[in-house]
């Protein structure tokens, strides 16, 4: 168990922990969602956001041995205390979709909920391609909405299928549906729906170092990010 050589030295500060998350906090966290994020990751190549300093990242996909992938046997030396987020790819088929929430965070956290709430009502109600669909809060400034299918298809038709619908709502009239956000209008941001396109674990931390986490939809509008905190 490799435990932090540096356990006291804070590498994330802000507005949630205006003390500081230390090295220790980290790496005690992810040992306690081991196998949780064990099962998220299986079978996957990762990408990493990892601090080299106060609240800087850089961004690793490789070691030496190729593209990261964790398993039972390496987790406790390749999860270090300044390992923050964890992102895993996108394989070429899917049995999910990913509609991310691109909020600008200028425009505040209530306008992130008002438009989670719209698109979750618009998939349970309006596409019956999707079986069900989960709340996941980023552990940033927003959501993603995970569609379940009942079979595995094309990462690329399932980014066409969720355009497609998206397009021909209602919901195309109030937010965006492009590669990027406008200044002021929400974004229902399909990118990560490709070939190797990454998206955050459920149980990582954000690079913030909030949880990204399942949110009830009965929950969403009174959702609190510090609920999120470690």
């Amino acid at each position: 168990m490799a435990l932090p050589k540096h356990p006291e030295t804070i590498v994330i500060k802000n507005k949630f922990y205006p003390r500081g998350l230390k090295e220790i906090d980290i790496w005690n966290y992810y040992q306690k969602v081991k196998k949780q994020i064990l099962q998220e990751t299986f079978n996957r190549n990762l990408m990493f956001s990892i601090m080299v300093d106060v609240n800087q990242t850089i961004i690793r996909r490789k070691s030496k041995e190729g593209y990261i992938r964790l398993s039972p046997s390496n987790y406790d030396n390749i999860i270090t205390g300044r390992t923050v987020a964890i992102y895993p790819e996108m394989s070429a088929y899917e049995n999910f979709g990913i509609i991310d929430i691109d909020i600008d965070p200028s425009d505040g956290f209530k306008w992130a909920k008002k438009a989670t709430f719209d698109v979750y009502n618009f998939v349970m109600d309006k596409m019956p391609l999707v079986t069900t669909a989960t709340i996941k809060f980023t552990g940033k400034t927003s959501f993603h909405i995970i569609c379940h299918f009942r079979n595995k298809m094309k990462i690329d038709t399932i980014r066409f299928l969720l355009r497609k619908f998206l397009q021909e709502s209602e919901l195309s009239r109030v937010y965006t549906i492009e590669m990027k956000r406008r200044a002021g209008v929400p974004n229902l941001d399909l990118a990560p729906n490709k070939f190797r396109g990454n998206y955050i674990a459920l149980n990582s931390l954000s690079i913030l170092g909030l949880r990204c986490m399942e949110v009830p939809f009965s929950g969403l509008l009174s959702f609190d990010p510090r609920k999120a905190k470690i």
